[in-house]
């Protein structure tokens, strides 16, 4: 005779074997510090809710480290990580290394304080879109996002990039900064977030 299992234990095994590091963002909490890992491309927005729900939930006085290292991804999901990081009480600093592009460019400028390693790359462009449908519904879209998003990157740039700048992305061009780039950038921009 076949012996029963608890489906519920053996996924609880299944995840206790995977561990903390086999999830999409790695979090290791210790005292009032969560780190928090978002070390490959940025996916469908539900892989990112226990770090939305840590962001949301945290307290004053916690501090929330994002390890970022990301050729980016999903915009929705950034979008939903900067409105968790906007929300918060905990203080949030990126720490940014390797290739940070795209959508990890959003995270990172979204936080309260950022620390960039030697080497790193920042990379900031237009967005990259496909849909499908009829026609009509096809052509509303992307009108709409153009227009909406050409806004939005307007709002989250400004200040990081002078308003040449971000045309010049929004028309086309990859802006690639060095880690120097970067840093002398924040320092300005920061003051205009204050």
């Amino acid at each position: 005779m076949d012996e029963e299992f608890d489906l519920e234990e053996l996924l609880e095994a299944l995840k206790e074997q995977r561990g903390v590091w086999g999830n999409i963002v790695p979090i290791k909490k210790e005292d009032n510090v969560y780190n928090c890992y978002i070390t490959g491309d940025i996916g469908s927005p539900h892989g990112y809710n226990e770090l939305h729900y840590i962001l949301e939930t945290a307290k004053e006085g916690d501090i929330v480290k994002l390890h970022i290292n990301t050729g980016g991804g999903y915009i929705d999901s950034a979008f939903q990580i900067v409105a968790a990081i906007k929300k918060t009480k905990a203080f949030v600093i990126a720490h940014i290394v390797g290739t940070v592009a795209s959508a990890g460019t959003i995270i990172a400028l979204s936080c309260d304080e950022l620390r960039v390693a030697d080497f790193t790359q920042f990379m900031i462009h237009n967005y990259s879109t496909g849909t499908q449908g009829k026609g009509h519904e096809v052509m509303d879209y992307i009108n709409f996002n153009d227009r909406n998003l050409k806004e939005i990157f307007r709002k989250i740039y400004r200040g990081f990039l002078t308003d040449k700048e971000i045309t010049s992305v929004i028309n086309g061009k990859d802006m690639w900064l060095s880690s120097t780039d970067v840093v002398k950038r924040w320092d300005k921009f920061k003051e205009t977030k204050e």
